[in-house]
């Protein structure tokens, strides 16, 4: 395993905190969903450059109002200065690798908390952190998601920088429920930042962990519509192999070819799917009067009982298709296809994932999670 310190790393390192910080501090007001003036840009286009139709709806809007939402907007965005910014990250032996990149872009050291749960790592940080030039900082000897099942605190920036892949083999290093509970548990402020780095073995490091990977990954991505595009376009985007008429077997050799750059696409989906969808789901209660306000849910229906018809993409069963395509619903269509014990002789599942055993192992680990 490469040192921490290595030269590309310190570069990564430097460049995504700036980054990080710029985007809450100066470049904040970009940083969210819609701008501060977005609702004046609409307005400002639809009046000046709409169709007749455009024009008279617009008219219809009184500029007291959009004022009135951009200090709603401001009310709740506010402007902060890099002072101002709270940090948690994962500490490890040698802390202020991390925290000298962050106190040099303005970052207050009493606003920065560092994790580290190993008796003998922590009792390194902790000589690090006396002799360094902060030892303001709140060193917490915890395991980061446990804390936060404990704590309310709310960060900025939240800066996990895993020594394991997503998700690891290793039972000690739960980096993914690690990042589920953070999501899970709302600690960031809005906006707010995840900084994530996750390894990637290569063959010649641990040949079967790649081998594990590899059929994750391409059973995660198989299904999206749309994937990073490899090539610099206008919305960096292309069509996903199903697309391009490409059956699994073929694509899961592309991303055995190409896992750098597929590994990069799924963790960043994984997390943006689990923030949107999944978390949800995960929290949505089975008996709340508030929810019952807005959706009617049958006596008969219980969300934690098993959906088998959901698991159902071709016209055999009751109730015909449930999904024609897979790409409408592709988080359903991997959790159903990496489970070997439901779906290992369905044909619409892809069947040489089944023949490796060590892969359900590996997939139960990454549901669980």
């Amino acid at each position: 395993m490469k040192s921490y310190t290595e030269k590309y790393k310190n570069i990564a390192r430097e460049q995504v905190i700036k980054e990080a910080i710029i985007s809450l501090t100066k470049n904040r007001t970009m940083s969210t969903i819609a701008s501060k003036d977005y609702v004046r840009k609409v307005y400002s286009f639809l009046v000046n450059k709409g169709t007749d139709f455009d024009k008279y709806q617009a008219k219809k809007l009184n500029l007291s109002t959009i004022t009135r939402w951009e200090e709603f907007y401001q009310s709740i965005v506010q402007s902060k200065e890099a002072k101002n910014l709270k940090v948690a990250y994962l500490s490890g032996p040698n802390p202020e690798n991390d925290l000298e990149v962050m106190v040099k872009n303005g970052i207050l050291p009493e606003n920065i908390w560092a994790f580290e749960s190993d008796s003998k790592n922590y009792n390194n940080a902790v000589f690090s952190v006396l002799n360094s030039k902060y030892p303001f900082i709140k060193l917490i000897k915890s395991n980061i998601s446990q804390f936060f099942l404990a704590s309310r605190q709310k960060f900025d920036i939240v800066y996990l920088d895993f020594c394991g892949p997503l998700p690891s083999r290793n039972k000690k290093e739960k980096t993914l429920a690690t990042l589920a509970s953070l999501i899970s548990n709302h600690v960031f402020n809005s906006p707010g930042i995840l900084i994530t780095n996750f390894s990637l073995p290569s063959v010649e490091q641990d040949e079967k962990g790649f081998d594990l990977l590899s059929k994750l990954v391409a059973t995660y991505l198989y299904p999206k519509s749309f994937l990073e595009s490899k090539e610099h376009s206008s919305n960096n985007l292309s069509e996903g192999p199903l697309s391009h008429g490409i059956d699994f077997d073929e694509w899961l050799g592309i991303v055995k070819e190409d896992l750098d750059e597929y590994y990069g696409q799924y963790i960043t989906r994984l997390i943006i799917d689990y923030s949107a969808i999944i978390s949800i789901y995960d929290t949505f209660p089975q008996k709340n009067h508030l929810f019952e306000q807005f959706f009617t849910i049958s006596s008969k229906f219980k969300l934690n009982q098993k959906i088998e018809n959901l698991y159902h993409f071709t016209e055999e069963g009751d109730g015909g298709n449930i999904v024609v395509d897979i790409d409408q619903m592709p988080i359903l269509w991997t959790f159903a296809s990496i489970n070997k014990k439901r779906n290992a002789k369905d044909i619409n599942y892809p069947q040489i994932i089944y023949e490796d055993n060590k892969f359900s192992d590996f997939c139960n680990s990454f549901l669980s999670q």
